[in-house]
């Protein structure tokens, strides 16, 4: 669709479209140099469905 707008308009994409960078920095933790907790990921997993008869 991008390439029928350009073919249409008589422009390239990068004259309909802007792009801006930005420095996404250093994401800080709560706990500093301590290692991370233990994952609750078996807490997460989805537990198998039961099929009960009639």
């Amino acid at each position: 669709m991008l390439s029928a707008f350009c073919d249409i308009l008589g422009c390239t994409p990068a004259d309909l479209v802007t792009t801006t960078a930005e420095n996404a920095g250093v994401r800080k933790t709560a706990t500093y140099d301590q290692p991370a907790p233990p994952s609750t990921a078996a807490r997460l997993r989805p537990r198998p469905a039961r099929i009960l008869g009639e």
